[in-house]
């Protein structure tokens, strides 16, 4: 394994499969100099910056001021999410939302590696909860700053704060994580996201097609249950030869509130030309492809697989 000694990071080693250079170091702050982590900094060609020397610099004199505010930035993101990590995991009464402090949200806080990418970004990938609820803490960009998933850092982190679509951070194109009701469950996490690729802006398209939704949502609400309810009927049979449970939803007992419940929007979704958005979802007679509620240049809303909404 190729292995160098830098004047900043010290004894590294080079990781092929992470194209980055590795070592272990300590946290250093709550936990302990015992408590290790990876140090992983990106590197496709084995050259470290001198950004991103200074990054690592930067992390180092600020830990101390990360420590206390973190805490609270923590505290907030829980509480935000309680009802998704309820919901999930039945959480014990110690992080009940009446009780619940900062000390208590950091106990369930474990921190795997400090991740330095090409620009010189800096943060923490960790997980929180359980070992498959994974978070990037973003640390070089003023106050913590907290996303699901851990991809944020990995694909050079990058964000923006647009008049209409708010905060995004880029991630295979802007996205980003509202809190809403939509699916009949409170507290519930659907992401929005603006096609992009790499060093593309959110475009005047996308910002009209999303004023227009939030101003129409209403509306959507109370036509999307129809739309389902129509598509269904009319291919059943179809639906009936390939999926096993078609028989306990037969014809004669759907209506528009049970046809919701075979369906989960997960993505409200935006092309960037502007012709199409709409949500991504799930259903539950196709697993496999899900399907698209999704506007088509009218006010007309249009049922179709997701590929016909991605295109």
């Amino acid at each position: 394994m190729k292995q160098i000694n830098d004047p900043v990071f010290g004894d590294l080693e080079y990781d092929e499969s992470k194209k980055a250079w590795t070592k272990r170091i300590p946290l250093g702050i709550w936990f302990g100099d015992d408590y290790q982590l990876d140090l992983v900094v990106q590197s496709d060609k084995g050259v470290i910056t001198d950004i991103q020397r200074d990054a690592y610099k930067s992390y180092l004199e600020n830990l101390q001021n990360v420590k206390s505010e973190f805490r609270e930035v923590l505290l907030s993101y829980f509480k935000d999410h309680y009802e998704e990590f309820n919901r999930n995991w039945n959480l014990p009464e110690e992080l009940n939302l009446e009780v619940v402090n900062s000390k208590e949200t950091l106990a369930y806080f474990n921190i795997r590696q400090l991740f330095i990418d090409r620009k010189g970004n800096y943060g923490w990938l960790t997980n929180f909860i359980s070992e498959r609820y994974c978070l990037s803490v973003i640390l070089s960009d003023g106050a913590p700053k907290i996303f699901k998933g851990w991809t944020v850092l990995k694909m050079d982190y990058a964000r923006v704060d647009d008049e209409v679509f708010g905060e995004m951070f880029f991630d295979q194109g802007w996205k980003r994580w509202i809190k809403t009701d939509i699916n009949g469950i409170d507290g519930e996490w659907v992401l929005v996201h603006a096609a992009a690729l790499s060093g593309q802006e959110i475009t005047p398209e996308q910002s009209t097609n999303y004023q227009k939704y939030l101003q129409n949502e209403e509306k959507f609400l109370k036509e999307f249950p129809k739309v389902l309810l129509e598509s269904y009927l009319d291919d059943y049979d179809q639906i009936a030869e390939v999926w096993e449970d078609a028989d306990l939803f037969n014809p004669e007992s759907m209506d528009e509130e049970s046809i919701k419940d075979l369906v989960e929007l997960q993505r409200l979704y935006f092309n960037r030309d502007g012709v199409r958005y709409g949500w991504l979802c799930e259903c539950a007679w196709d697993s496999v492809y899900g399907l698209a509620l999704y506007y088509d240049g009218d006010d007309e809303l249009c049922i179709g697989m997701k590929e016909d909404l991605l295109m």
